[in-house]
């Protein structure tokens, strides 16, 4: 690794540089004295402090106005290179404190991707703000409590709330359950069904541990009409249990946003009994200080 020696390390001044710059701009102190609302004594004093810092001559003192040095020159175009960074660096920093810029972490569970709101928040926030870099995360409702619960996870789009966790949340749309079936199914032509007439239908569904509420919502439907769940063949995610119906593997529920996916040759009819709803939630911790989240919270309530 290199090493610094003992000698001088020179030490300029950022306001050194500006003013600096505007003389060699204007070729003239008393102009940008003016321009820089600075006592032109004053001005002076600090160039000659400048030149004396690095040990060279920045101007050629004319009877009227001045020049650049040949040493003035490379200093100018080092020094305007510079002098935009700087302003590019404090931009960036003041967007990101005020929520227009930087990182925003948003989970979503697999069958929001579908829903029409959703879809309006994204596609405000990014004409609003696009500068902020989106991280679009799938995962389920859980999964996404668990990576808020680590700090992972700036926002999730979920259908259940976590248990024993407190966040902060925002309820924004609630859509129907609807059953899924293959065209070639014997259910296909029926306008409408009922729970008894699933009583042993094969049904494609998802491992309990996903969503324990979801889960028992369908199941508590299905013996408060004296009927149980047959659940022939399982799926991580409704884009899976589709594919799955869509082999005639057997029907599974649905929400109604998924009709904008569904597969051509599977068919959604609404159950009469059912009852059931899913309630599409924003969830965030309250004490989550990244600036964009709470622009896009904002977005979130205005869309609402």
């Amino acid at each position: 690794m290199g090493t610094i020696d003992n000698k001088k390390v020179s030490v300029v001044e950022l306001r050194q540089l500006r003013y600096f710059f505007h003389i060699a701009e204007l070729e003239h102190f008393g102009k940008a004295s003016e321009r820089l609302h600075i006592a032109q004594p004053a001005l002076t004093r600090q160039i000659k402090q400048l030149e004396d810092e690095i040990g060279v001559e920045l101007f050629e003192r004319l009877p009227r106005g001045v020049k650049l040095t040949a040493a003035g020159h490379v200093f100018f175009a080092q020094t305007r290179d510079l002098l935009s960074q700087c302003d590019k660096m404090v931009k960036l920093t003041q967007q990101v404190g005020r929520g227009q810029s930087g990182l925003l972490r948003i989970g979503f569970a697999d069958g929001v991707t579908f829903n029409k709101t959703f879809s309006e928040i994204l596609r405000t926030f990014r004409q609003a703000y696009p500068a902020v870099v989106l991280d679009l995360i799938p995962a389920s409702s859980l999964e996404q409590a668990e990576l808020m619960s680590r700090n992972e996870l700036d926002l999730g789009f979920v259908y259940w709330l976590p248990k024993g966790q407190t966040v902060e949340s925002i309820q924004f749309e609630e859509e129907e359950l609807m059953l899924a079936v293959s065209k070639s199914s014997s259910l296909a032509k029926r306008k409408t069904l009922t729970i008894k007439d699933l009583s042993d239908y094969p049904i494609v569904w998802f491992p309990r541990a996903n969503s324990p509420g979801y889960y028992d919502l369908i199941v508590s439907r299905f013996e408060r009409n004296g009927c149980s769940l047959n659940v022939i063949q399982e799926g991580n995610n409704e884009s899976t249990m589709l594919s799955l119906v869509s082999a005639d593997i057997g029907a599974t529920f649905i929400t109604e946003s998924a009709l904008r996916r569904k597969p051509d040759d599977v068919v959604f009819i609404p159950v009469t009994d059912l009852n059931a709803k899913l309630s599409v939630k924003a969830i965030w911790n309250a004490d989550d200080k990244n600036p964009a989240l709470k622009e896009f919270v904002s977005t979130i309530k205005r869309a609402m």
